[in-house]
């Protein structure tokens, strides 16, 4: 196959892997701090397409001032939330049953919503970056370029909060021993409000990125959910390094799959290699022995 064609795959399985990776990152910070398995985070992911239609499609805001505003109404959103029906939840003996049943509720809920005040019509938002980019034979249009940065901006600058800040090392002491950050002092459930906030957040921004290349829907979370449990299955539960590893996986096999295949044979590949890898590492690729 023509080298351009293999370049072309790669940039598009970036795109896809990055946005994979901030709802999984998201997903799996939530996880690792809470144990829960959030099946509502996928309309977290849609909450910010939505927004970014209305205040950038609709009213013509600046869309870098719109992903911030997505990135903050869905952070509080989640700690609303959080605070609301996932915390009370934690201190009964079922939790993960009692959790799992009400994320999947609040998913529905958060649908039918959806489509009550936004209608079922699918919403194309207008481009963001006009233009396409020429590298020799290899083309890329400005949008799909600038979601890549993005994308790349938002885990570095995750990375940093979580390594280089007083609520980001409090947020991974949580994760390692949540008894023994509790005796240094660490507040819990402010870190657990925070961190589901945050894993919110990033969800609405990757929703707010793929919104202008793709389109909004009320059932666009519905999708991207079940990717993101299996990039976080696939990098390692709990393992934010692993999500982000698990994304990108994810995304250079659908890219390249589709140049091969059709949509339900990429599908059936795409899991196939990933039971497959699972079989090798049942932890996942970074998960811990």
């Amino acid at each position: 196959m023509d080298a351009t064609i293999l370049a072309q795959g790669a940039l598009n399985g970036v795109m896809l892997g990055l946005s994979y990776a901030l709802v999984a990152l998201g997903l799996s910070l939530i996880f690792g701090i809470m144990r829960i398995v959030n099946f509502a985070h996928g309309e977290m992911f849609m909450l910010g397409g939505y927004i970014t239609y209305y205040l950038f499609g609709v009213y013509g805001i600046n869309y870098f001032a719109t992903l911030m505003t997505a990135v903050f109404i869905i952070g509080l959103l989640g700690m609303i939330l959080e605070k609301a029906i996932f915390r009370p939840l934690t201190n009964r003996p079922e939790v993960a049953l009692t959790s799992l049943i009400a994320a999947v509720g609040l998913a529905w809920v958060f649908q039918m919503l959806a489509v009550i005040f936004f209608g079922e019509q699918d919403k194309d938002i207008p481009t963001v970056f006009k233009g396409i980019i020429r590298l020799g034979g290899l083309m890329i249009t400005w949008e799909r370029f600038a979601a890549i940065l993005i994308g790349i901006g938002l885990v570095l600058l995750l990375n940093l909060f979580l390594l280089k800040t007083k609520f980001g090392k409090a947020i991974r002491a949580v994760a390692e021993d949540k008894e023994a950050a509790a005796l240094q002092g660490i507040q819990v459930a402010r870190i657990s409000s925070l961190s589901f906030g945050i894993g919110s957040g990033l969800a609405a921004a990757a929703g707010a990125i793929i919104a202008p290349i793709f389109i909004v829907s009320p059932s666009m979370g519905g999708e991207v959910i079940l990717k993101a449990f299996l990039v976080v299955i696939l990098g390692g539960m709990g393992s934010i390094p692993g999500a982000m590893l698990g994304g990108l996986v994810l995304g250079f096999l659908e890219s390249y799959g589709g140049l091969f295949f059709s949509v339900p044979v990429m599908s059936v590949i795409t899991f196939i290699l990933i039971i497959l890898i699972l079989i090798v590492r049942p932890q996942g690729l970074l998960g811990r022995e």
